[in-house]
């Protein structure tokens, strides 16, 4: 699944545990992963590569010393290690993270912003060789992946289209990952702020507009059509997942009260409205029947899950000490919350967590 996340700004990172708290995980993290980091080897710049390339379930970007390096983790071994550098030219956007994709097929796919209206290069983790290939994907520039079942939406980072009544619009390109042509070109009113899809289907989820409201659509990449969706007047969308081709929208209530984060589910015609009370919403996925939120509530995050269905909650875990999570993943190992520079893996079923360093400061999960 891909997770929603803004394209055009770089990630808004929040301060990781400090003092006593950030020295007792980081021993705890040193003491799991002795062994990993014995086969480090210096990089480019002197960034420390590792090997852990079979252990890897799962890949991230961070900035290493200036330089930005594919991140493999390993959710078994609750570690994380830079396995390969990005390329680096002069021409590289810095104002723009980095972003980085899991394809229906299973590549992984690196894109580069660059400067200058240059089209963003495009890089393949090629796991056999530990290398990254390069990848000629056409002129398109500032757009965010999102993988489909047998197609690969491109939702651009601002207005590039105008509306039929003239207002501004952002494009949406439907491309094969087969050669990577493009099958047509969709529009969105407005500036795409949320995207994400779900490889199980070849329709995303995007929400769009301006800082005080937020239009929800679902884009059939296979037949270009776009469909608004309702949602709920006055809700205020802080997190887009989609399944199925289903958005499911989630933002906090205004008025909460409750002494702990409460998550409740309203499910629409078209859209699964997910409201949080007691707690401020970063992130949200859609996984099996259930859905999964990361609610922040003073200090620390607490990873609530409910039933698609009826909003029943059916597992709770909190983690200590983290203010704001950047994103969430599903894992056979558990549950990952990313944090500026740690991962934490959460089992929902016995509330147990376990936190570990990146390598860097992420730039995209």
């Amino acid at each position: 699944m891909s997770q929603a996340m803004p394209y055009l700004t770089t990630r808004k990172h929040h301060r990781r545990p400090s003092g006593p708290v950030r020295a007792a995980l980081l021993l705890a993290a040193l003491g799991s992963t002795a062994a990993l980091t014995t086969a480090c080897s210096a990089g480019p710049g002197g960034v420390e590569l590792g090997d852990d390339w079979d252990g890897s379930r799962t890949f991230a970007l961070a900035k290493v010393d200036g330089l930005v390096t594919v991140v493999g983790i390993n959710p078994d071994r609750a570690h994380a290690q830079s396995l390969v550098a990005v390329p680096q030219h002069s021409d590289d956007e810095d104002a723009v993270s980095p972003h980085i994709a899991r394809l229906a097929d299973g590549r992984w796919m690196v894109t580069v912003p660059r400067k200058d209206e240059r089209p963003d290069r495009r890089y393949l983790v090629n796991r056999k060789d530990h290398t990254l290939d390069g990848v000629t994907a056409g002129d398109e520039r500032l757009r965010r992946i999102l993988p489909g079942k047998t197609l690969v939406g491109e939702a651009a980072g601002m207005p590039d289209a105008r509306t039929a009544s003239g207002g501004p619009a952002s494009t949406v390109l439907a491309r094969d990952p087969a050669d990577w042509s493009t099958k047509r070109e969709l529009k969105v009113s407005g500036t795409i702020g949320f995207a994400a899809s779900d490889p199980a289907s070849d329709t995303v989820c995007l929400g769009s507009g301006s800082d005080d409201r937020t239009e929800v659509s679902v884009a059939n990449l296979t037949d270009g059509k776009v469909t608004p969706v309702a949602v709920p007047d006055g809700f205020d969308v802080k997190a887009l997942a989609c399944k199925a081709g289903r958005p499911v929208v989630a933002g906090s209530d205004a008025d909460g009260k409750s002494g702990q984060v409460k998550v409740s589910v309203d499910g629409g015609a078209d859209a699964t409205t997910v409201s949080v009370n007691g707690g401020r919403v970063d992130a949200v996925q859609a996984a099996g029947s259930s859905i999964v939120v990361a609610a922040a509530k003073g200090k620390d995050t607490e990873l609530v899950e409910v039933d698609a269905t009826s909003g029943k909650e059916l597992h709770r875990a909190r983690i200590k000490d983290l203010a704001a999570s950047l994103n969430i993943t599903p894992t056979k190992a558990g549950w990952l919350v990313y944090a500026e520079n740690t991962v934490t893996r959460v089992n929902l079923a016995t509330g147990e967590t376990k936190q570990f360093d990146l390598p860097g400061t992420l730039q995209d999960s």
